[in-house]
């Protein structure tokens, strides 16, 4: 069973160069991604976006990541459409 997805606002992307760190907020993870900001001495990271997902699912987007699927697997099938409103 597939769920329909929609985007009903523009939602911008943002090119990350890495992630920086993984921020534990209760049942879920803020990965916090950054991009060198090469104006500043040093080499200074920027923030460019933070994604929080329930922690439960960081095992499933690792393996699509590794294996460059565009569709998630049963994980994510799982959770209520609410999960993270809590």
């Amino acid at each position: 069973m597939s769920t329909e997805t929609s985007e009903p606002f523009c939602v911008p992307d943002a090119f990350c160069e890495a992630l920086v760190r993984i921020e534990r907020i209760g049942p879920c993870r803020r990965l916090v991604f950054a991009v060198t900001d090469h104006s500043a001495p040093g080499g200074l990271r920027a923030v460019v976006a933070k994604l929080v997902v329930p922690a439960e699912l960081m095992a499933e987007i690792a393996q699509m990541i590794a294996a460059d699927r565009s569709e998630p697997g049963a994980a994510f099938a799982r959770l209520p459409v609410d999960a993270v409103a809590h």
